[in-house]
């Protein structure tokens, strides 16, 4: 039977929570491993999850920092449904652009529905519907809801899940400038939620895909999990590969388009033509296939494209990293389009300074934000009377991968041991567990946590959990303790029953103690430290050892 408690509430005992641990092992395994033994998340069926109550705490988490820094940005939350309308898609070209990872059903009425993977048709008509004047706008609207998308090969866990839970938020401004001002202010807001979560995080310039829009930028955790790979320089400089600008090789490679052999690209030897960047320029060439012409001279290639813009037949794409081929004149021959048209790769140099080069990382994409333009307002004629003119509201869209998120932040802090949750987000901010008979003692070392101040702030309060299962032995309790991945365990063992000292254990990423700190003598091996404090100076040792964390 359980006991019921007026002093530690049942929702901080583990003993009333639903946590499906499984034994860990030092065996090398997936961090979607480590979740579910963990009891974070489990498996209902390929691609899709059930968030486990600690998982939900995190979710919770996450998104009351996403909340805060939309708000301040003037990000009104809303909830839009889930079942969507597809006319609108066709409209916009989404519909047939989408394929296959669109998940559709069609009801008793025989009416088409699309499950939301994204939401830019929807708002869109909300706002046509409601605006009626310029004085209205700016507007910026925000939810975080479930999404939906019919992955061919779901993997990962959450970093490619079928179902998941995503912040979206879309803008709409009356003008070109006043979108763009919008854009980099959620930029800023971007930054603010990601200092926050505690991860280190890469923005890098970005493709804007199936979305759409004129100008993009990804965020990304740096992880070995990820798929995407990201150039970077010393200087600032990133971008995804598909975005990426480098100066390589010398030399030149010729590709043609095979099926239309008056379209050729040029790029520089040893680069591998884009086919996103080559697409944008040539929307019009469908199925894209190159194939390399050889033995290509600079000398007979440049006599080629000027012979070319005499007589017009033949269309060149000039990437103007091509060292020799005169690419003033080239530029003034209407036939060749000089512009980056080869994927940049590590080791290139890079095109924003002087001295650096690009190397490559491989990354989690975690948040994504576009500015439209007039891509879905166009489409749907939502428009605004604005200095005598009717046009087309310009438009911003703004996604961070909420669940996403969860799995990253585990997949870069943690490993075989356990996980380790940044302080931020972390289900709860410290586990006690009492050995030796000492649960009597439980209830008093629970207050003394929940009742730590900083900056006047309990920021304890509602974040401290007890392992009161009477039922397992010591060597479970630490081993959950552990892999759970909660910044701190104090441990009530034999030296709180002989002298009122308590054992510390702080497992938070990236923090770096002395052999000191509070007074208090302190080991550890960067991954995990600890130290026997008096119960009476645990609050002190804490704000300390944490300090600038909370």
């Amino acid at each position: 039977m359980r006991s019921h408690s007026t002093q530690i509430p049942e929702s901080s005992k583990l003993s009333w929570m639903l946590l499906p641990t499984k034994k860990n092992t030092d065996a090398v395994q997936s961090t979607t491993d480590v979740l579910t033994k963990a009891g974070y998340i489990h498996q209902s069926q390929s691609g899709i999850y059930t968030l486990m109550p600690l998982a939900q705490r995190v979710v919770t988490k996450i998104t009351q920092i996403i909340t805060e820094e939309m708000e301040r940005v003037g990000g009104q939350r809303m909830s839009m449904p889930s079942l969507l309308d597809p006319e609108a898609w066709k409209k916009t070209g989404r519909l047939k652009s989408t394929g296959s990872e669109l998940l559709t059903l069609t009801d008793r009425k025989v009416a088409q529905h699309i499950l939301a993977p994204t939401h830019e048709e929807e708002v869109t008509g909300i706002v046509k519907s409601m605006v009626r004047s310029y004085r209205q706008y700016p507007l910026r609207l925000f939810q975080v809801t479930q999404k939906f998308r019919d992955e061919t090969r779901p993997r990962a866990g959450l970093l490619r899940a079928r179902e998941f839970i995503m912040k979206d938020m879309y803008s709409f401004d009356v003008d070109q400038q006043s979108a763009i001002s919008t854009f980099h202010a959620v930029e800023q807001a971007y930054r603010a939620c990601f200092d926050r979560l505690g991860v280190p995080y890469i923005v890098a310039d970005a493709d804007s895909g199936n979305i759409g829009g004129k100008l993009s930028k990804e965020f990304h955790f740096v992880s070995a999990a990820g798929e995407d790979t990201v150039l970077t320089c010393k200087c600032g400089y990133a971008a995804n590969e598909e975005r990426a600008q480098g100066r390589g090789a010398q030399g030149v490679h010729v590709y043609s388009m095979v099926g239309d052999e008056d379209r050729s690209v040029v790029v520089p030897a040893m680069r591998r033509p884009n086919m996103l960047k080559i697409k944008q320029a040539w929307p019009d060439c469908g199925e894209l296939t190159l194939e390399r012409k050889m033995g290509e001279e600079v000398t007979d290639l440049r006599r080629r494209i000027a012979l070319a813009g005499s007589s017009g037949a033949h269309k060149y794409l000039v990437d103007s990293a091509v060292n020799g081929l005169e690419i003033d004149r080239i530029e003034d021959i209407k036939v060749a389009q000089v512009g980056d048209w080869h994927t940049a790769q590590s080791g290139d140099a890079c095109t924003k300074c002087s001295t650096g080069t690009l190397e490559s990382q491989t990354a989690i994409e975690v948040g994504h934000i576009f500015y439209l333009g007039d891509k879905y307002s166009d489409a749907l004629d939502l428009l605004v009377q604005h200095d005598g003119k009717w046009l087309p509201v310009q438009m911003g869209c703004y996604g961070i991968g909420v669940s996403r998120v969860l799995q990253a932040a585990a997949e870069c802090s943690s490993s075989s041991r356990g996980l380790r949750w940044p302080v931020s987000i972390a289900p709860y901010l410290a586990t006690l567990v009492p050995l030796n008979g000492n649960m009597e003692h439980a209830t008093s070392v629970f207050a003394t946590l929940s009742n730590i101040c900083v900056d006047n702030v309990r920021v304890f309060a509602d974040n401290v959990i007890v392992d009161d299962r009477s039922y397992l032995s010591p060597g479970f309790k630490l081993n959950d303790a552990q892999l759970l991945g909660i910044p701190i365990t104090v441990v009530l063992g034999q030296k709180f029953k002989q002298s009122g000292h308590v054992e510390v254990q702080l497992r938070v990423p990236r923090l770096e103690l002395g052999t000191c700190v509070a007074g208090v003598d302190v080991t550890g091996d960067g991954y995990e430290y600890k130290a026997f404090v008096h119960v009476d100076r645990l609050a002190e040792f804490l704000v300390c050892a944490l300090e600038g964390q909370f």
